[in-house]
Formats: C-alpha cells, sequence, structure tokens
C-alpha cells in the first residue's frame, strides 16, 4: 500500500527551493562587483555620471535581488517545517491507530 502523505515531497520541495536561494544569493556576491565598479568609458563628466548610475542601480538590484532570495530562503524552511510537522501527526495518529487495534 502507498503511503497517503506528501510530507516527503514538501520536503523535498522546501530543499530545493532552500537551495535555488542560496545559489541566488551566492550567484549575487559573484555579480556585485562587476555591477557595482564599472569604469567610466572616457575622462569626460558625463561618463562617470553613467558610471555612477550604472553602479548605483546595480547596487539596488542586487539589494532586492537578496531581498527575495531571503524570502525564498524563508519558504523552503517553511515547507520543510511544515512537512515535519504533518509527519509527526501522521506518527502519532498511526500510533494510536496500531495501539488500538492491539487490544
Amino acid at each position: 500500500m502507498q503511503p497517503m502523505t506528501i510530507g516527503s515531497a514538501a520536503a523535498d520541495i522546501g530543499s530545493q527551493i532552500s537551495d535555488n536561494a542560496f545559489q541566488g544569493l551566492q550567484a549575487a556576491a559573484t555579480a556585485s562587483t562587476s555591477l557595482t565598479s564599472l569604469l567610466p568609458a572616457g575622462g569626460e563628466e558625463v561618463s562617470a555620471q553613467a558610471a555612477m548610475s550604472f553602479a548605483a542601480d546595480g547596487a539596488r538590484m542586487i539589494a532586492l535581488n537578496q531581498a527575495a532570495q531571503e524570502e525564498l530562503a524563508r519558504a523552503g524552511a517553511a515547507l520543510i517545517d511544515i512537512a515535519r510537522m504533518y509527519a509527526d501527526v501522521d506518527a502519532h495518529a498511526a500510533g494510536l491507530l496500531l495501539g488500538a487495534a492491539l487490544r
């Protein structure tokens, strides 16, 4: 008989979401230097302002990405916790049923 629980699947999905969030944070850390330290194309004021604007936009996008990845990590952790709670309740209910059947 196949178990009628989604606990293991939910835990696997939660783990994958958390792993993806961690990879996203690593990718942002790797990209941050390239996005925030652009040298001006020329020595004039327009190039300097464009480089500063690009760096500021890059920093904002990195911050936004970090917030999104942290939220994904929290969602993954919540799924793992939910799966654990379901497994605990299922195990307790099975114990009660088995105990009643043995009487």
